[in-house]
């Protein structure tokens, strides 16, 4: 496909490097030469210098002559503009980066996706809801929802207290839990293991298994007996993105929210039912003894800071909190963050939108594609065509490459788990496991 880039920023570049890996044609375009010779410099693309909302500028790119224009530059005028341009220009896809949410929820009459916009997305959103999951769970290292919210995605790792370490999974007491869920991945140092019956697990093994939610959470008390639910939550910064998982989490667990400025504090306030809304610099010392933080809480830091974000959770772990997670902007400093464990979780918007993004491009048959942030694979959602060589299968006689494997199956609106003596359906919608290098072969098998 030849796709066109409007925003040369971290959220650009990422997407930039993910569709070259995959031997898209990209074209990138901003109005910041310095930004483009950045991207340029580590990237097979061709840039063009210029604002996206100018039709000049789109005809300069070849905008007519591609299948796919993205929009992801910090302007949200900017990103409709470029695609509204783009849809007048007969480009088939057109995916708008859109922060302030008034553009997404308007009156009808001015439906943007009416307009010729095919895909909005809200990263803000994307991120405040995988925090949301990743505090509902506190064993899980990463966790989202697939299938409405009927199937669940979690990680989490093995420890020296875990009642699977050095066992396989016939061989565990309790059976029950281990066969209400799908184990489909592990990542034991930087290998992928695609688990078997006779897979030991081995101690710091991060674990990855598919579920309904109920069986997740079931089976997260029991594989992690040292983790307890957390009894507070404190969110430093009322941004929009802190604000956004206030209102998820509220009603769950008591909740505070630390926001320096007195408008945005006011705001929040106004916004928020159950929450208390502190008025206070969350770097201070005396914020975080005035917020009420002990051993049972969990710290989340959403500022726009990185630097400060960090700084923040280790005060807080300093303090005692439980559990530390952080919004991190700069994508480059993420695995830094991570391989120091100076935070418990690290959060990036930028791989929110990665994530949605990669959603359209598959084929209308495959409708998502979730990647795992500490995992080299994906998650395949796959709708089995009438004419699928696959209906009428069972699973088990279904020649799967050894780095792939089916999760669960969910027919007329129920998730079935995907055992081996299973039969697929036409219009059945599968969840695969599989490593990045076999995608095609994993919709060649079931288109």
């Amino acid at each position: 496909m030849r796709i066109v880039i409007i925003g040369a920023g971290n959220a650009g570049r990422q997407l930039a490097k993910r569709l070259c890996e995959e031997r898209h044609s990209v074209v990138m375009v901003d109005a910041d030469a310095e930004a483009l010779a950045q991207a340029d410099a580590g990237l097979d693309i061709l840039t063009i210098c210029g604002r996206g909302s100018i039709p000049a500028v789109l005809e300069e790119a070849g905008v007519d002559k591609s299948d796919l224009l993205i929009a992801v530059t910090d302007n949200d005028e900017v990103n409709i503009l470029s695609c509204l341009f783009a849809n007048s220009a007969g480009v088939k896809g057109k995916i708008a980066r859109v922060t302030n949410p008034k553009y997404i929820h308007g009156p009808q009459h001015y439906d943007l996706q009416e307009m010729g916009i095919d895909l909005l997305i809200n990263q803000k959103k994307e991120c405040a809801r995988e925090v949301f999951n990743m505090l509902q769970m506190p064993g899980a290292l990463e966790a989202f929802d697939l299938f409405a919210g009927k199937v669940m995605v979690a990680g989490f790792s093995i420890n020296a207290v875990s009642p699977l370490l050095d066992r396989t999974p016939a061989e565990c007491d309790r059976l029950d839990l281990i066969q209400s869920v799908r184990v489909i991945a592990i990542r034991r140092r930087n290998e992928l293991v695609v688990p078997h019956g006779n897979t030991v697990f081995k101690r710091n093994d991060l674990v990855y298994l598919v579920g309904q939610r109920s069986d997740i959470t079931a089976f997260f008390g029991w594989v992690c007996p040292d983790i307890k639910p957390f009894e507070k939550v404190i969110i430093a910064g009322g941004g929009d993105l802190g604000l956004m998982l206030a209102k998820f989490i509220e009603n769950d667990v008591e909740c505070v929210l630390l926001e320096r400025d007195e408008g945005r504090a006011r705001f929040c306030s106004a916004e928020l039912n159950k929450t208390l809304v502190l008025r206070a610099d969350s770097l201070s010392e005396s914020a975080l003894e005035e917020s009420g933080l002990h051993d049972r809480t969990a710290f989340v830091a959403l500022t726009g800071d990185d630097e400060g974000n960090i700084m923040n959770c280790l005060m807080a772990q300093k303090k005692g909190a439980a559990f530390t997670a952080t919004q991190i902007t700069r994508t480059d400093f993420v695995p830094v963050v991570e391989q120091l464990n100076l935070v418990n979780r690290v959060v990036s918007p930028y791989i929110s939108t990665t994530n949605a993004i990669l959603h359209y491009l598959r084929s209308k048959k495959v409708r998502a594609a979730s990647l795992l942030h500490n995992l080299p694979g994906e998650l395949l959602d796959v709708i089995i065509a009438a004419n699928s060589r696959v209906v009428g299968k069972c699973i088990q006689k279904i020649k799967m490459p050894n780095t792939a494997i089916i999760a669960t199956v969910m027919r007329n609106g129920e998730v079935m788990t995907a055992t081996g003596d299973l039969q697929l359906e036409a219009n059945d919608r599968v969840l695969v496991f599989c490593h990045p290098d076999t995608v095609k072969k994993i919709q060649s098998i079931f288109l």
